[in-house]
């Protein structure tokens, strides 16, 4: 359970979805989107929208507390609001918007005779799907020539389209996090761990002491935001002179033997502060279960056992990555079957218009959500089948990104963990389920455009969704109205996207944006493509059996955690502990949850809730040094910027 407390203020008191609220928030959300790129493609320094808790949305809200709290007499509704646009609009710049946009430019652009691109998909390609061959395209990766206007009829075609799967897609996830809100916050209770710092953050001004932000007057929260400040400024020294000492992170990794993998030993303070808040039943299952499965794949390589090649965006070993994503399946199925009551409601509410429902403290009606939800997912379909994927393949696919986006938010809010990817993508997936061999080359083309949408899960916008809905279950006000904010945000976060992405490549060359557009990130589709259609399968039983034994051990522990009352390992912590890159943090976690153990044991609740500024404070030291960082390469070292630990 959720120890910290949280300040409900009525919307009585002070105003909530205001004019100002929505003017600033979409500017946050616009530049959230600007600087997430600028800082990824021009500046190639510390990716500010990197993780689904990004710089890019904290650094800036942290300021207006500080800057604007007092003077514009904003009130917590009003901060929660502005925050929660950027947060979404953090989404979009590079793992989102960005790699769509390379995958639909890059077919014809790095296609050569070696790779053989154009054997395989020219033929099927859907043109009004990709930017065609021609100058805009070459300009866009090479530079503008002098004096020659930006070529935006050339992309008003596939950005509409793409545009209308970003919709449905952000459509589908929206629905999806009304209609199991209340399951998640009022009836089981989440914790949602990453919003402890931001609430603390937006709290409501007592004016009791010298800062805006109450919990900053406290002492214990300069402790533990001037530890990992000065740490990051200390290490910014370094960018002036490379031979000046730094301060280290990383440190030796552990290894069981030989062919075990490493468990890297890195000092996150960042996640240590997170890992405070989390459950520590969950803490626990996150390391016990790494170390676990590290031995597990240890002998696996030791006795040369493999499920198959490793699939890019997704956990390796392959059989690590199944055995993930079975658990991943469980996790979510019997999500839906405790919910299996309070979904029995929306039904009825949606479909019969059941009075005894009620939905008024959602940001859209139940029934709005249904019909949304099952028109989203319909238009998904109809546009993967105009662009020629089989219709066989379209559920399993479909169920895949269902597990995938819905497990990792599931995850995410429950355990803190502010990155992690997917165990399986859902496009090998259903290759596993159905075979290779029985696609057309028409199906393989749809599916690596599928990647525009549906691939890098490091930040991706559902768990940004619910974190939302979370946020504004801390206030009390009319919930429909704070819809606007978040449709708001999604249209000014995508076209800003697009507009600054596609006139950047013109200005400096997309070639120079870095992986996601002229490396491997770009390649690795139309690659796959052309590598699954030279050595096409069956169906594979040995992923399939991997995933089988990952549901069935994750059923087991389900059935132990709410059968006996002692047993302290979550299934959650199976589902993700092996999960990339669950692996890089699990020192931070395991401190995390040695040092709340000890502080529980010794001091009780009111220890814990002592100790809770300090690593507020080691949270906020790193978002704050984050933004210093960018703003020092920014200024000294633009294109040849510096990366802090887990921003890079």
């Amino acid at each position: 359970m959720a120890l910290a407390r949280e300040v409900v203020v009525p919307e009585s008191v002070r105003p909530t979805v205001t004019l100002r609220a929505l003017v600033l928030g979409t500017f946050l959300t616009v530049m959230a989107t600007i600087a997430g790129s600028y800082a990824r493609f021009i500046l190639h320094t510390t990716r500010l929208d990197q993780n689904h808790l990004s710089v890019a949305a904290v650094f800036p809200i942290v300021v207006i507390a500080l800057v604007l709290l007092r003077p514009l007499k904003l009130s917590r509704g009003e901060l929660i609001v502005m925050f929660s646009m950027a947060l979404i609009g953090a989404t979009m710049p590079t793992y989102f918007v960005g790699k769509l946009i390379a995958n639909f430019t890059v077919p014809y652009y790095l296609a050569t005779p070696e790779n053989q691109w154009a054997t395989y998909y020219e033929p099927y390609l859907p043109e009004w799907s990709i930017l065609p061959a021609g100058e805009p395209l070459r300009w866009f990766f090479e530079g503008l020539p002098r004096g020659v206007p930006v070529p935006w009829d050339a992309w008003i075609v596939p950005v509409f389209w793409w545009m209308t799967v970003i919709a449905a897609f952000y459509g589908c996830c929206l629905f999806l996090m009304v209609i199991l809100r209340k399951q998640w916050i009022e009836h089981e209770r989440i914790d949602y761990p990453l919003m402890e710092m931001p609430l603390a953050v937006m709290e409501e001004d007592n004016r009791r002491g010298f800062f805006p932000i109450p919990i900053m007057n406290n002492p214990l929260f300069w402790a533990g935001f001037s530890l990992t400040l000065c740490i990051i400024l200390w290490n910014v020294i370094s960018y002036f002179s490379p031979t000046f000492p730094t301060i280290p992170w990383r440190f030796a990794s552990i290894q069981f033997g030989r062919e075990f993998p490493p468990i890297p030993v890195r000092l996150y303070l960042m996640v240590v502060g997170f890992g405070y808040f989390i459950n520590l039943d969950i803490s626990l299952s996150l390391w016990v279960f790494n170390v676990l499965t590290n031995l597990e794949n240890g002998f696996f390589n030791r006795f040369g056992l493999k499920a198959g090649t490793d699939e890019e965006y997704s956990t390796g070993p392959l059989a690590m990555g199944a055995q993930s994503m079975g658990a991943f399946i469980v996790v979510v199925l019997v999500g839906f079957w405790m919910a299996r009551g309070h979904l029995h409601g929306v039904f009825r509410k949606a479909f019969y218009r059941d009075d005894s429902v009620d939905d008024s403290d959602e940001i859209v009606s139940y029934r709005t959500a249904a019909f949304g939800i099952i028109a989203c997912a319909a238009y998904l379909i109809v546009w993967h089948l105009a662009t020629g994927m089989a219709f066989k393949y379209i559920p399993i696919f479909l169920f895949g990104a269902l597990v995938m986006y819905l497990g990792i938010t599931r995850v995410i809010a429950e355990t803190g963990l502010i990155s992690i990817r997917a165990p399986l993508m859902p496009q090998p997936f259903a290759m596993f389920v159905m075979g290779s061999d029985v696609l057309s080359q028409q199906t393989q083309v749809s599916i690596a455009l599928s990647y525009s949408w549906c691939s890098d899960t490091k930040t991706t916008i559902m768990p940004a969704l619910a974190h939302s809905v979370k946020l504004y279950d801390t206030i009390r006000v009319n919930q429909r109205r704070l819809i606007i904010p978040i449709v708001l945000a999604m249209a000014a976060g995508v076209v800003a996207t697009f507009a600054y992405t596609i006139y950047m490549g013109y200005l400096n060359g997309a070639a120079n944006y870095g992986g996601i557009f002229h490396g491997g990130l770009a390649r690795f589709p139309w690659d796959n493509l052309v590598k699954k259609s030279k050595d096409p399968f069956s169906v594979q039983w040995l992923p399939i059996m991997y995933m089988g034994i990952g549901a069935v051990v994750t059923l087991l522990f389900m059935i132990l955690r709410y059968r006996v009352s002692w047993w302290p390992l979550h299934p959650i912590g199976f589902a993700a502990g092996p999960v990339y890159p669950v692996n890089n943090v699990i020192f931070a976690i395991f401190l995390a949850w040695a040092i709340k153990s000890i502080v529980l044991r010794l001091g009780g609740i009111r220890a814990y809730r002592t100790g809770r500024p300090f690593f507020i404070g080691l949270i906020m030291g790193h978002f704050v040094g984050a933004g210093i960082s960018f703003v020092v390469d920014m200024i000294w070292f633009p294109g040849q910027g510096h990366s802090i630990p887990f921003s890079d």
